[in-house]
């Protein structure tokens, strides 16, 4: 049993570090309206929270981790481009304020933490993953209304 995730806590820095940098920039960024769903933005809440703990921490409840190093191997290499993705459709955002780009911002991360469950065999992983996808993809839509 491990205490730390060795894999998952340079994906939460760099998601995290990617984030701060562009929202500093974005001076005209507004936070969703009152109007939205505060259920759903508290399964934004839970799930991004759960998913920093389980990809950070491991306590023993966690997956039996990749099947192979092949396995692993997909994993970073997947990782790698859909973070450099996330990164183009920040600043093509930050550019052009397209709604389809702010729909990516929310899309590339939620799917980076589902693969990540998937591939790792984790199944709290896994589901606060889903939850935080559902809370942020609803998020992102209602901030653009």
């Amino acid at each position: 049993m491990q205490f730390f995730n060795f894999y998952g806590i340079p994906v939460i820095a760099a998601l995290f570090i990617i984030r701060m940098i562009f929202r500093c920039i974005d001076k005209k960024y507004k936070p969703p309206k009152d109007t939205v769903n505060r259920g759903l933005k508290a399964f934004e809440q839970i799930g991004g929270f759960a998913v920093i703990f389980c990809m950070v921490c491991g306590f023993g409840i966690q997956g039996k981790g990749f099947l192979s190093e092949t396995m692993r191997n997909f994993w970073i290499v997947s990782t790698v481009f859909l973070i450099l993705l996330h990164i183009v459709s920040c600043i093509m955002f930050y550019r052009s304020r397209n709604h389809t780009l702010h729909m990516m911002t929310a899309i590339f991360p939620s799917i980076i933490f589902i693969l990540t469950g998937l591939l790792e065999q984790d199944p709290p992983l896994l589901l606060f993953a889903i939850i935080f996808a559902i809370g942020k993809i609803y998020m992102t839509a209602k901030s653009e209304s």
